[in-house]
């Protein structure tokens, strides 16, 4: 997984660096062992109400894309293996707290 971003508003829409209309998030990318094979990753936003609580709104996962995909300023989106971060174990769950 690559080190999560900081919230931040903006995103890139058909290459365009602009606002995201969805608002403030954070952005994680993903692979898993197929996708470590054909050298593709997934992005996720994950929609926060605000910096201070990143109290978690929503979020969207993007379609697959190559590693070799790059940014406005020409660097690769996937970083080099010195900067991403092992998390080979990631629960979750949707139900509210205290439910049986």
């Amino acid at each position: 997984m690559r080190v999560p971003s900081e919230a931040h508003p903006t995103t890139s829409i058909n290459g365009i660096r602009m606002k995201d209309p969805l608002g403030l998030h954070v952005t994680l990318c993903y692979k898993d062992e197929d996708q470590l094979l054909r050298g593709t990753h997934v992005a996720s936003h994950g929609y926060v109400k605000d910096k201070a609580t990143l109290e978690f709104v929503q979020a969207t996962h993007h379609p697959e894309k190559s590693d070799l995909t790059k940014r406005q300023k020409g660097k690769i989106v996937w970083p080099p293996e010195d900067e991403l971060v092992a998390a080979p174990e990631i629960a979750y769950s949707h139900l509210p707290v205290g439910w049986k």
